[in-house]
């Protein structure tokens, strides 16, 4: 893997924030290989999601934070895998955030080139913190709450 490769990973990880931040649906072909896993239960997803058509359908029917940003990625080959560690923050602000919120966490990628550029083998997002303005007027549930 050279210097390249590190960049083209890491637009990955950018575009990953664009595509789903735009509900561009149609293009996780871009981000993930046709049988990638994705492991969301670590923030509420209901299993793991495997090939990109279940992984794209967890997707479309989400509560999707206002934006998705991606700081502090590294990369690197370990075992024959090309790796990838980042961290998220995550604004909860729309309408339908309830209650109002920032969230973060980190991703942990298993990425490999395909002819058609780097895509995501395998997607983990473990939650770190959260921070809910405690005057929102309204019950907020436990796992809502900062931690």
């Amino acid at each position: 893997m050279d210097a390249a490769d590190i960049v083209h990973v890491h637009q990955l990880l950018g575009l990953y924030g664009h595509i789903v931040d735009a509900g561009r649906w149609d293009r996780f072909d871009e981000l993930f290989v046709a049988d990638a896993e994705l492991d969301y239960t670590a923030v509420r997803a209901p299993r793991v999601f495997h090939g990109v058509d279940e992984i794209r359908g967890y997707f479309e029917n989400g509560n999707h934070p206002s934006a998705h940003h991606v700081v502090n990625i590294v990369v690197w080959e370990e075992d024959g895998e090309v790796l990838a560690q980042s961290k998220f923050l995550a604004p909860f602000t729309r309408p339908s955030h309830v209650p109002l919120r920032w969230y973060g966490g980190d991703y942990e990628d298993v990425v490999v080139k395909t002819p058609e550029g780097w895509r995501f083998q395998r997607r983990v997002c473990t939650p770190r913190w959260q921070f809910t303005s405690a005057d929102t007027g309204q019950e907020i549930p436990e796992h809502r709450r900062t931690w």
